[in-house]
């Protein structure tokens, strides 16, 4: 897969190689769903998991690794448009575009938040207003490195909001690996005021 820019950095020819299109999951046991289904056991924070591959098959995992190590942050804007034209069809007009939040630390390591470029990319193409007030405020191990125990505790207290969140949520980040983050944020996000929250990643 090229990392080339023109006129973006995800050509024709890249899209139809990574197969890239909306999958419908359930975070917590990965049972398919179409657009407007939910998991009758496992929606009580999650609705649904929007995916556009699985992270140990698809090509992308390389293209998304070298743009967080090597700074591109706009080939996660360019994914975001695509995300958002994907997307566009499916009754999302109501809902508010948020991000899962890096540490202050962290953020200046790497210079940006893929997550949150994404979701400017996808604002972008779906005009939907952003959600700013989710805040990362301690440092945490990497999930994929912990055992099944150390999971559930690795990110307790990791979030918090600084302002009400809207009604309707589409919490965004680049990739689901345990999905803990983001069951972590919906949680406060239910407790802040939030009634229905849909996750979005690229790969799951």
């Amino acid at each position: 897969m090229c990392l080339k820019f023109n006129p973006s950095y995800f050509c024709s020819q890249c899209l139809k190689e990574i197969d890239f299109e909306p999958h419908f999951n359930c975070l917590v046991c990965n049972k398919r769903l179409n657009h407007e289904a939910k998991c009758q056991l496992h929606s009580q924070l999650i609705e649904k998991l929007i995916s556009f591959g699985v992270y140990e098959e698809s090509k992308l995992k390389e293209k998304i690794l070298k743009a967080k190590n090597y700074g591109y942050s706009e080939v996660f804007f360019d994914l975001g448009r695509v995300v958002g034209n994907l997307i566009k069809n499916f009754d999302l007009s109501d809902y508010t575009l948020a991000y899962v939040p890096l540490t202050s630390r962290k953020y200046f390591e790497r210079g940006f938040n893929q997550a949150e470029v994404l979701a400017l990319g996808i604002k972008e193409i779906l005009n939907l207003p952003l959600y700013s007030g989710i805040k990362k405020i301690k440092e945490t191990k990497d999930q994929s490195e912990l055992s099944f125990e150390e999971r559930k505790t690795n990110l307790q207290g990791a979030f918090s909001l600084i302002s009400p969140p809207p009604p309707k949520v589409i919490l965004i980040d680049d990739i689901k690996t345990t999905g803990q983050t983001l069951l972590e944020i919906s949680k406060i996000l239910k407790q802040g005021g939030a009634k229905k929250i849909i996750a979005l990643t690229i790969l799951r």
